[in-house]
């Protein structure tokens, strides 16, 4: 069958009928645009608020007397920096409203106060121009909806954005002159427990925050950790400076090693990394850091706070001694032996575990965790050949004739002294402990914590109960 031969391909052209054309027209002069304006200033000051004010004032006029303009509303941003957009509510609340199809033109004053970040400032009028939203800058008299607009806008940006980086770098300058000068009022405030700040910007005591700093440092000398010190305040219906019912452990770590606490001062222990971020690093160096001595009104003596820190230190030791991955475990009366029944023979731990035996199952017992790795694979440094099983009650009443030993023998245990500001404050403690304290009969778990640094036991029936601060007793069992 052969293909038919088709004719040239005819175009017609369909012109709107002049009625059509002349009803658009109409309707587009009678449109009204609805209309919103955006205000940023980047300070609560009162020069700034007075002068968001002014520019409500002027844009509430501006788009009320313009015959073409509707006003869907007037959107502020009062004390937030324009670098970060995810900051600014209002601004992204009118971005949603654009999104809604709600706003048809934008009006602000200029590009600096639109956004300071480039990459972010373009983005939102590029997705604004997407949406069919104009944005009128009114100081460089730029229509995004423009052809020009856009290459306009970039370079203008890019301006707006250097400034921002100058100006960051000259508050930084002057942040930095303060450090040098110990200028106290540079001090943040609202960030850690226990003071206030008085019309002058100088650090004064908050008497009842403060008293929670000091249960929280007597409480970690006392032998709680992190965890057990955060439990135990939430449990006591203790708020955080924040008003917070709950308390975190990091929390609690921040408070016990604040220098603010003794009255002295860090300077740049954290830096701006990223002006345009605003993202907030830890100084490892990059910047020097300012250490001045009693610069406020101190919450801790210095000795406590030294004896805290150097406490944080020997359980860092305590736990490479050992090898233990936290110092700290599930404190309670149950357990309160895990990670202190150490092996004589491969310094690893004792844990606790219950007989599996018919004659006697149930039954609590220790054993080194050492050994328990020598069983499936070869000896090596860090296993154990014994295995040595002890009672489960066997380190309380360890600890129990160890106590009534030293307070027998008072005229031995009063040899103790150490160099250091903990073992002082250990040997006084203990000292203090056994006067008060006396004979027991019974196992106190708030006073092992208190006193007791760990129990090594070996294969000849024999434990030594170390007491913190020095003093060791054997015992048998």
């Amino acid at each position: 069958m052969k293909a038919q031969k088709r004719g040239p391909k005819r175009i017609t052209v369909l012109y709107p009928l002049s009625s059509t054309t002349e009803q658009k027209a109409a309707d587009d002069e009678t449109k009204k645009l609805r209309v919103a304006a955006y205000c940023r200033v980047s300070t609560n000051s009162e020069e700034q608020l007075l002068s968001i004010n002014n520019q409500i004032q002027y844009y509430e006029k501006y788009i009320n007397e313009n015959p073409g303009y509707t006003l869907v509303g007037i959107y502020t941003d009062q004390g937030i920096s324009g670098t970060d957009m995810r900051k600014r509510d209002a601004f992204m609340k009118l971005m949603e409203d654009c999104i809604e199809g709600a706003v048809d033109r934008i009006i602000t004053k200029s590009v600096s106060r639109f956004g300071r970040n480039t990459l972010d400032a373009l983005n939102s009028i590029r997705a604004l121009r997407d949406m069919g939203v104009d944005v009128y800058f009114e100081r460089e008299k730029i229509h995004t909806m423009k052809s020009e607009g856009e290459l306009l806008l970039t370079l203008i940006s890019a301006v707006a954005q250097n400034e921002s980086l100058v100006l960051s770098g000259n508050v930084k300058w002057g942040i930095h002159r303060k450090y040098e000068r110990g200028h106290i009022q540079s001090i943040p405030c609202g960030k850690f427990l226990g003071y206030d700040k008085d019309d002058r910007g100088n650090l004064v005591i908050n008497e009842a925050q403060a008293a929670i700093v000091r249960r929280i440092y007597q409480e970690f000398l006392d032998g709680y950790g992190y965890h057990t010190i955060a439990r135990r305040l939430t449990e006591d219906g203790v708020l955080t400076e924040r008003g917070n019912k709950e308390w975190s452990s990091s929390v609690i770590k921040k408070i016990l090693t604040n220098e603010k606490i003794k009255g002295d001062t860090l300077f740049q222990k954290t830096f701006n990394a990223d002006p345009l971020t605003k993202k907030r690093v830890k100084n490892k160096g990059e910047l020097p850091q300012y250490y001045y001595e009693d610069t406020h009104p101190a919450i801790i003596d210095k000795h406590t706070w030294e004896c805290v820190q150097l406490e944080f230190e020997r359980q860092e030791q305590y736990k490479k001694a050992h090898f233990m991955s936290k110092y700290h475990y599930n404190q309670s009366q149950k357990y309160g032996f895990v990670g202190k029944v150490i092996c004589k023979h491969c310094s690893r731990t004792y844990v606790m575990r219950e007989s599996a035996r018919t004659q006697d199952p149930g039954r609590q017992y220790w054993r080194c965790a050492g050994f328990r790795a020598g069983r499936y694979k070869p000896l090596g440094p860090n296993n154990c050949q014994y295995e040595i099983r002890i009672d489960g009650d066997i380190p309380g009443r360890a600890f129990i004739k160890a106590w009534n030993e030293l307070v027998e023998n008072r005229v031995d245990y009063e040899d103790i002294d150490g160099s250091d500001e903990l073992i002082r404050y250990r040997v006084k403690e203990l000292r203090r402990l056994v006067e008060e304290t006396g004979q027991i009969e019974g196992f106190s778990y708030e006073l092992m914590l208190k006193t007791m640094d760990h129990i090594l036991v070996g294969n000849d029936s024999t434990a030594e109960v170390i007491f913190l601060g020095g003093r060791r007793v054997e015992v048998r069992f």
